[in-house]
């Protein structure tokens, strides 16, 4: 057995654990730059090491507490991480502190003995919290770090010397990761992923074997109490409705609704706003919002988490707001939205709530850096699910592509952790008006009568039967984004290529087409569309189309491509829409897109 130069260590307790977890997590914190930049998979969105930073900074903000049982100081932190949980590094991570927690059962103290079966919980956890499990990644040095204790563990009893070895095995496990994906191979980097683990690891090691670790004896006083109130009475009801006005004064009413109720879901555009707010007073509400504009489509919600089954309404839709459908839609049904962020000009916006498409890209022009987009938090999810099901018996939700953003991985495991039997998440595998055609589907579904089933069916068949063609003007803000290499956006540049995207059976954006100059690319997205159609009907001619069209404050010309797509197919746009300021982020201004869902019922 090698001999440790440090104090041995025999036991990990509350506070012993709490201090190596935030040492660990403070090194992974300082290399937020280094894991965005080599963050390629699953998305190269150069977001891995934010995103870890906002899912584990609040851990750091609220501990240590003086807990001196290690189950519930383990619990403690990663019921924080959880709730915090942002993209796929985020829910990752998250997942594995809730699995630790869980293998340390009811233990005051850990041994080393008890260390493997905790870090076996915390690897499984983490692989379920994927759909779709990829080798070669922090998975992979998850799994092989947790191998290597159970070795170890057979062999000492010295945590210093379990943790220092172990972390030996992951290193190798990390530098094994281009081997087992190609696209890590391609850029020269290891799995982002992986590297926060290892960092870590290094944090942990550092600090057992540097830090102070003297035996816990707080003082009465210094003990963490957890202060027990009294449970707020809530609001009986929820209330919602729709307001109507040329220039509507958003801020205005938000700020209105905040003052009068709880839990405020909020949706507007330029002209419109649909709110749903919890309250005491639902003629209150709908008074104060008949100020702002003229209110329609009043509804009042019983709120009683006792509520029968069948006293609840059917099924509610969810989706991001990426999804882009007329305000008319929206008013007369039963949807609603989880807002997608994004930062410019040194301030964070909420997506259909503090700014619309329209000032999107007025900012866009004034910003010298494009703006960063950020997906729903785990808690943002996890607090509209919760909500919606004291009023509905099932929701079915459905977001832009998982090979796009983790924001469809993040919605699934936050209907996990809530209840998997009446929340359905879907993988939308599009964007904007393609996910507008979606939920199009499943109103038509629910007015035509169909049970829950049958509607989740027709929606299912909807994202299997749609299509986005996506004409970007340029390539550079997808460079911007980490989307592109700089290589492939400057010789775009030089031999003035313009691509046309669509979304592959992935998830991912795929190159379908490309023309030489602007002046070429309507007409090259026009003609693909014309042929997917005729293709369709020559195959199945009783077939019918759905067709939609997004831009990016570039409305004459989504104009254009619906007017040409009626005079030649004699068929009418569904949509025409400014698309949702993710697109815009990543296409630029001027960009044009035509969805297209076959429909054969």
């Amino acid at each position: 057995m090698e001999k440790s130069t440090a104090v041995q260590i025999r036991y990990l307790d509350g506070l012993r654990y709490q201090h190596a977890v935030l040492a660990g997590l403070k090194e992974i914190i300082s290399h937020e730059k280094e894991l965005n930049r080599i963050n390629v998979f699953p998305i190269p969105d150069k977001d891995t090491g934010s995103n870890l930073r906002k899912t584990l900074a609040p851990i750091i903000e609220k501990f240590p507490r003086w807990e001196t049982s290690i189950n519930k100081s383990s619990r403690s932190i990663a019921d924080v991480a959880v709730a915090s949980a942002l993209g796929y590094s985020g829910i990752i991570f998250a997942q594995f502190l809730s699995g630790f927690a869980e293998g340390m059962g009811d233990y005051d103290r850990a041994v080393v003995e008890n260390i493997p079966k905790a870090a076996v919980l915390a690897v499984a956890r983490a692989y379920e919290s994927l759909e779709n499990p990829q080798e070669g990644t922090v998975l992979t040095v998850f799994r092989e770090w947790a191998d290597e204790l159970e070795i170890l563990s057979s062999t000492t009893n010295d945590f210093v010397l379990l943790l220092r070895k172990s972390l030996e095995r992951a290193l190798l496990a990390l530098k094994e990761t281009p081997q087992q994906l190609e696209i890590l191979r391609k850029h020269k980097v290891v799995d982002a992923g992986g590297k926060a683990f290892i960092y870590f690891l290094e944090g942990i090691v550092h600090f057992i074997e540097k830090g102070k670790l003297q035996p816990v004896s707080p003082q009465k006083n210094q003990i963490y109490i957890e202060e027990k109130v009294a449970p707020e009475e809530k609001p009986q009801f929820c209330a919602e409705c729709c307001v109507r006005k040329t220039n509507l004064d958003r801020p205005g009413l938000i700020e209105k609704m905040n003052s009068l109720g709880e839990n405020l879901i909020f949706h507007g555009s330029s002209n419109f706003a649909k709110f749903h707010v919890m309250t005491g007073n639902p003629e209150e509400i709908f008074s104060s919002a008949s100020q702002f504009g003229e209110v329609t489509s009043k509804r009042i919600f019983a709120f009683s988490p006792d509520l029968p089954t069948s006293e609840k309404k059917h099924l509610a839709f969810v989706s991001d707001t990426t999804c882009d459908i007329f305000d008319e839609h929206i008013e007369n049904n039963d949807i609603y939205f989880v807002p997608v962020k994004f930062q410019a000009m040194d301030r964070v916006y909420t997506d259909k709530v503090d700014i619309i498409p329209e000032e999107f890209y007025q900012i866009m022009k004034q910003s010298s850096t494009p703006p960063k987009t950020s997906q729903p938090s785990l808690m943002d999810f996890s607090r509209i699910y919760e909500h919606l099901l004291v009023h509905y018996q099932s929701i079915i939700s459905f977001h832009v592509s998982g090979g796009l953003s983790g924001t469809f991985q993040t919605a699934l495991q936050a209907a996990n952790n809530i209840d998997p039997q009446r929340i359905t998440v879907l993988d939308g595998r599009n964007i904007s008006v393609g996910l507008g055609l979606i939920m199009m589907e499943g109103i038509s579904a629910r007015k035509e009568g169909l049970d829950v089933k049958a509607t989740l069916a027709r929606i299912k068949k909807a994202i299997e039967s749609n299509q986005i063609f996506i004409g970007l003007p340029t390539l550079k803000y997808l460079v911007k984004g980490g989307r592109v290499t700089k290589a492939k956006g400057v010789i775009a540049k030089v031999l003035n290529i313009n691509p046309i995207l669509s979304i592959s059976r992935e998830g991912a954006l795929d190159p379908v087409g490309k023309t030489r100059g602007k002046k070429n690319l309507e007409k090259k997205i026009l003609d693909m569309v014309f042929e997917k159609i005729r293709a369709a009907k020559i195959t199945h001619p009783e077939v019918s189309f759905s067709i939609a069209v997004a831009h990016t404050n570039a409305l004459e010309l989504g104009k254009r491509i619906a007017e040409r797509i009626k005079e030649t197919m004699g068929q009418e746009v569904s949509l025409i829409m400014n698309a949702s300021p993710v697109l815009g982020a990543h296409a630029g201004p001027g960009a044009v897109g035509v969805a297209l869902l076959e429909i054969s019922r």
